[in-house]
């Protein structure tokens, strides 16, 4: 067998495997975070989940939604989507879209929502799940985003110094 036979032998691991170095739990966590869309970090080293979940968003440029607790034993919350990770913002019709699913999740605090990411405060645990859902559903449904074009005007610095020499 050559190196490579068994590379390919290997095919059933998660991408989230490779060089990540977690255990069985944290793995299983980022394999249903693929699987849904979105990531459950109410756990201990959710900082590493995330920033994980992060970079596989980022891979497949999908907007990034995760959710937690306030505090470790509070009763409320927070889900947080951000589009940093796609070449995408919000619409109008996107953020009045999201204003308009706390409405039906009971949000006790204030939603803070912009083109590039949202942000929802002291959600009662039960509707975590449910909320992060449908933020996703929402963020990826056509009609709620749009290209983002920031510094589609600018030059990179290649492009800047062949312009200037020429």
């Amino acid at each position: 067998m050559t190196p490579n036979e068994v590379v390919l032998c290997r095919s059933d691991a998660s991408p989230f495997q490779s060089g990540t170095g977690f255990g069985t739990r944290q793995r299983r966590r980022l394999d249903r975070a693929r699987e849904k869309g979105y990531l459950d970090a109410r756990c201990r080293n959710a900082c590493k989940v995330i920033e994980a979940f992060g970079l596989w968003c980022w891979r497949l440029k999908l907007p990034m939604v995760w959710f937690e607790r306030q505090t470790p034993r509070s009763k409320y919350g927070r889900v947080h989507l951000e589009l940093f990770t796609t070449a995408n913002r919000l619409t109008p019709r996107g953020q009045a879209t999201l204003q308009f699913l706390c409405e039906g999740v009971t949000v006790q605090g204030q939603p803070r929502i912009s083109p590039h990411h949202a942000f929802f405060d002291r959600v009662p645990l039960g509707g975590l799940e449910e909320l992060a859902k449908a933020a996703f559903r929402a963020a990826t449904r056509t009609g709620n985003y749009a290209p983002d074009h920031r510094g589609a005007g600018q030059q990179t610095g290649a492009e800047s110094w062949r312009s200037a020499s020429a």
